[in-house]
């Protein structure tokens, strides 16, 4: 599928063109629609009177409308009654009552939305519209051919509806890709320091937890991780720990959207409850799942038997070693054309080559050579092998067969010490001395009578001529209008779009829910319902097709939260939404690893122990009715809390969960490394 064709997007002619302004003027209309709306009832009295803005909060609490009266929903005790009988029984049952009466809520919701919808052309609209687009001659219909009068039936509102409705969904979209931008400005560099501290699991899980949340992506922290393993810099066991807390750390994205709802503390219960039923399922998940990969790396070796034989993607043999995208190449340009993110620049520094990369070509003979002069000797296995422990910040994955240093990981110089002690490793000249002129060490071995004897102590030699330097002083800000037009550092960049992207999200979702309020009302409204709630596994097959159309989790769930929020769909119709979309974003880092270059067995491997987390966690948590209750009933918990302390719940949650338990878990692992 897509393999040999690449959907790209087509940019036109060269020069600026002027997608980013695009983005920015859309933006601000967001907010100048906003405030319209909000202050409709003020600004324009004559149509929108004030009080018709308390109808719908009175109908969603259960207020006294002669539509929701004549049709009550079946099965379901009135909120009155249940507090009455909370009355009776003391308040022993007060959190199961108070259940009771939020359900009761939503189902109020819920029923709101089918009832019939009365909107529609008026018939002095359509005289008006046949008596214009005749130019006066005639008011009424002339027969059953009537073309014009046919068309004075279409609703003209709704069918503008509808385009406001995608043009607000392309925004929000576009949005959330900015929002992510920002945050890897911010905290791009400092997320790819992290992957240096990973000593264990836990450390690895709170890692992945603590990275994905600063950059908003679990996309962007699942690809450097699986590019650590690929160059080797990584175990596989290692880094599926490191997945399970990107898994986790991906879902804070559906919390930002859900506080977007805390005009009304209805939607803000609901909202949250959709957005957090996803943070439940991967955290119950991991507890069951990262002991039992702890002690005997089930996956990583399940998922090796599966692809041992992995081959590396060749283009020289005609392979297409592209990624299949979708909808990102749409929404890509215009991301990128407010800000670019420099994805090499954190590679850089997850990989250590903050001191250099060397650019050397020298063969495996040389490289031994330069290995038994900077590194020690041990024993293993009765062989004996080079033991470089003594070289700061060394890490085992700097070796290629245990026999050799890697030549991209080469120092610049090193200076030779006396007897049997090693040489010293030297990343740069050090400012006592004087290293212009020094013999590169390759013509020394040339020179078999030089190369036969060592050069004094002291001396310094050149090891890697050609030295890629300062690769993690670059900018992560690479392109775009606030790199070229405003040229603003990444620290600025950052921040501003983390402004105008949370702050239009608010702007979308209430437009969003303004406008489904108008749109998907009676027949739509039931159909969609029914549609979802037909079959749990149909559903998850919806969510993980469109997940991989938008090759992002987060994307999929962030759009479902509103609708849970106003009560279209309901929480127990999202979970498997949210399953699905799980597996979609495992699909979308397997069709990456199809592309590898190098090292296809460890990408492959990475991949995999993704998607079998996700499906045995989808095993645990959703066939069996009572399991499947335990992550909904969580969420819904959540969200009662948050409707009785309001929107501080969430933003005291989101902070604990995402930022200060993963933070003091990273710190006590960095402290107890030094």
């Amino acid at each position: 599928m897509g393999a040999s064709q690449s959907t790209k997007h087509d940019p036109g002619p060269e020069g600026p063109s002027g997608e980013g302004e695009t983005v920015i003027v859309c933006i601000i209309l967001s907010y100048i629609i906003t405030f319209l709306c909000l202050f409709r009832h003020r600004l324009f009295p004559k149509y929108f009177p004030p009080e018709d803005d308390n109808k719908g909060q009175d109908e969603e609490k259960g207020g006294n409308t002669k539509d929701l009266e004549m049709k009550p929903v079946a099965g379901v005790v009135d909120a009155k009654d249940i507090q009455m009988e909370a009355q009776k029984n003391g308040g022993e049952k007060e959190g199961q009552t108070e259940l009771d009466a939020a359900e009761r809520e939503d189902e109020l919701a819920q029923q709101k939305w089918t009832q019939p919808d009365s909107s529609g052309p008026s018939e002095a609209f359509r005289r008006n519209f046949v008596w214009f687009f005749t130019c006066g001659t005639r008011t009424e219909s002339t027969g059953e051919n009537d073309l014009i009068y046919k068309l004075s039936g279409i609703d003209w509102m709704k069918f503008l509806g509808v385009l406001f409705v995608v043009w607000t969904i392309w925004l929000f979209l576009v949005c959330l890709g900015v929002m992510g931008t920002g945050f890897k400005l911010l905290g791009g560099k400092d997320s790819a320091k992290m992957f240096d501290v990973v000593s264990n699991p836990f450390s690895g899980l709170m890692v992945g937890i603590l990275a994905t949340v600063l950059v908003q992506s679990s996309s962007t922290s699942t690809s450097i991780i699986i590019g650590m393993v690929g160059a080797g810099e990584m175990s596989v066991a290692t880094a599926v720990p490191m997945i399970m807390g990107a898994n986790i750390g991906t879902s804070v994205t559906n919390t930002l959207v859900a506080i977007g709802h805390f005009q009304s503390k209805s939607e803000l219960r609901r909202g949250f409850a959709g957005a957090t039923v996803h943070d439940i399922f991967n955290i119950l998940t991991v507890f069951c799942l990262l002991p039992i990969q702890w002690a005997s790396d089930f996956m990583g070796k399940a998922a090796y038997e599966m692809v041992k034989g992995a081959k590396p993607c060749d283009e020289d043999l005609g392979d297409k070693c592209e990624k299949v995208e979708f909808i990102k190449p749409y929404l890509k340009p215009y991301i990128s054309g407010v800000a670019s993110y420099d994805k090499n620049v954190a590679k850089y520094v997850s990989q250590g080559y903050c001191g250099g990369k060397c650019a050397d070509s020298p063969s495996h003979d040389e490289l031994k050579s330069v290995t038994a002069l900077l590194c020690g000797t041990k024993e293993h296995n009765g062989e004996t092998i080079p033991d470089c422990s003594n070289i700061d910040g060394y890490r085992s994955s700097w070796m290629y067969n245990d026999l050799e240093i890697k030549k991209y990981r080469l120092p610049k110089f090193m200076q030779i010490n006396g007897g049997d002690e090693p040489a010293s490793w030297l990343d740069e000249c050090p400012s006592d001395m004087v290293c212009e002129g020094a013999q590169p060490y390759w013509d020394r071995l040339v020179d078999a009578a030089m190369a036969e004897r060592l050069p004094e102590a002291g001396t310094i030699v050149a090891v890697c001529e050609s030295m890629d330097e300062g690769l993690c002083d670059k900018n992560l800000l690479k392109g775009g209008l606030m790199y070229e037009d405003w040229e603003l550092t990444d620290t600025a960049a950052g921040a501003l779009c983390v402004f105008f992207s949370i702050s239009c999200l608010c702007c979308v979702i209430y437009l969003i829910v303004q406008s489904l309020q108008f749109l998907v009302k009676g027949a739509a409204a039931r159909l969609i319902q029914r549609s979802l709630g037909m079959n749990g596994y149909v559903s998850m097959v919806i969510g993980c097709i469109v997940t991989i159309m938008v090759q992002s989790s987060s994307i999929t769930t962030s759009t479902l939260t509103p609708l849970v929020a106003v009560g279209l769909i309901k929480l127990e119709d999202m979970y498997p939404l949210t399953l699905g979309a799980n597996i979609g974003t495992c699909i979308t880092g397997i069709m990456g690893a199809s592309v590898v270059t190098s090292n296809p067995v460890e990408a492959w491997q990475v991949a995999l122990c993704h998607l079998m987390f996700n499906l045995i966690g989808i095993c645990i948590w959703y066939p069996v009715p009572y399991m499947r209750k335990i992550p909904i009933s969580g969420a819904k918990k959540l969200g009662l809390y948050t409707e009785r302390w309001g929107v501080k719940f969430p933003v005291v949650y989101t902070f604990i969960v995402f930022f200060v338990i993963p933070g003091i878990c990273y710190g006590i692992t960095v402290a107890a490394q030094q």
